[in-house]
């Protein structure tokens, strides 16, 4: 269960593909660049401390 938006899902999602759609591109310190949706976006937002959060897919 996922406490901040309560959705609950019967299996572990941990070692599954994220099924939303990418809406972002991290880019790392390191120079190497991801996509992510909106929700993982928010999280890399918070822990990311080399690197930086944009938004829309890279070209």
């Amino acid at each position: 269960m996922d406490f901040t938006c309560f959705n609950v899902w019967p299996c572990d999602r941990l070692d599954t593909a994220c099924t939303e759609a990418s809406t972002h591109t991290v880019q790392a310190g390191t120079g190497d660049r991801f996509v992510v949706c909106d929700g993982h976006a928010l999280t890399v937002r918070a822990q990311i401390t080399d690197g930086q959060v944009l938004p829309g897919l890279p070209a």
